[in-house]
């Protein structure tokens, strides 16, 4: 997290559009709010740990893309979080998930998955994105909370006894 944060810097054009002026506006109220300083830092720990304990897989477009187009649907669909049809999205998408860092799909991944879920949590970091997207001129980022907000749900009713 932190690397692409470094990495990703906005750049405000001397041509800056109002929009571009405006989304300037916004992210520097943002970094200076502090919960959300400690938000990003807990976020950049938890990366830490996870790497200091052998992930070194980096980011992964592809899961993220699948999880959004599958959970996209369900809610397209109206299927609720605790659905019988939801489980079945579940174990599809925790296959993936097993398959991409190389684990079993057991409670164990399962409750690997949700925390990552909980740990990424605050829709200010999509925000940031946004804006960081907007000022330099990038494509719009997806907003991807409610598809894992709906993930991180439907994942915890099955893993709650």
């Amino acid at each position: 997290m932190l690397e692409l944060l470094r990495s990703s810097m906005p750049e405000l054009p001397e041509d800056a559009t109002p929009e571009q002026v405006g989304a300037w506006v916004e992210l520097v109220e943002l970094v200076r709010d502090n919960d959300f300083r400690a938000s990003v830092r807990r976020m950049a720990e938890y990366q830490a740990r996870e790497r200091a304990a052998g992930d070194d897989s980096g980011l992964h477009h592809d899961l993220t893309e699948a999880v959004r187009q599958e959970v996209d649907r369900a809610l397209t669909a109206g299927v609720a979080p605790d659905s019988k049809v939801a489980a079945g999205i579940v174990d599809t998408l925790m296959t993936r998930y097993a398959e991409t860092f190389g684990k079993a799909d057991d409670a164990h991944l399962r409750a690997w998955v949700l925390e990552r879920l909980e740990v990424a949590d605050d829709p200010r970091v999509t925000r940031y994105w946004q804006l960081v997207a907007t000022i330099n001129g990038w494509p719009p980022v997806a907003d991807l909370g409610p598809a894992f907000t709906w993930f991180g749900v439907a994942l915890r009713t099955r893993l709650e006894p």
